[in-house]
């Protein structure tokens, strides 16, 4: 099974540019913003293409977007690479 990563942003000047993200998701990316501020960034079109599920992603996303919080969404899985921007690390594009 191939690897996947989630790379954790804690600091302003590490946030990347779009074109680093785009780089690092390999591909169009899309973003979430968490109930904490926290920013998800991952590959816009990576469950068409077929990528690996991201497991440290998403158990985030399942923590976070719980059954008892949220109608819907709760059972989503992340594929492929992704980014977590931290609240305070967030400039805005």
């Amino acid at each position: 099974m191939e690897s996947t990563e989630l790379k954790i942003i804690t600091d302003k000047k590490d946030e990347p540019t779009l074109e680093q993200a785009q780089k690092f998701v390999g591909g169009y990316v899309e973003g979430i913003e968490f109930p904490t501020g926290d920013y998800l960034i991952i590959n816009e079109e990576g469950k068409l293409q077929d990528l690996p599920l991201n497991e440290k992603a998403t158990k985030l996303w399942r923590e976070t977007f719980t059954k008892e919080k949220y109608a819907f969404g709760f059972d989503d899985f992340i594929v492929g690479n992704a980014l977590l921007i931290k609240a305070d690390a967030r400039n805005s594009w």
